[in-house]
């Protein structure tokens, strides 16, 4: 299930966005706050780019 969700982001949102996803996933589950705080901001670039 995690392939198919990273698999639409990346298409929808491209490479950076991806990159985002999974560090946000690899900080939650390691409980890194400092991983999950970047993969956040990464996931966010591309969205409000999209918006604009």
């Amino acid at each position: 299930m995690t392939l198919v969700v990273e698999q639409f982001v990346q298409w929808r949102f491209g490479y950076v966005a991806a990159l985002g996803l999974t560090l946000l996933t690899i900080g939650v589950k390691a409980e890194n706050a400092t991983c999950a705080g970047v993969g956040g901001a990464l996931l966010t670039v591309p969205v409000v780019a999209a918006g604009t």
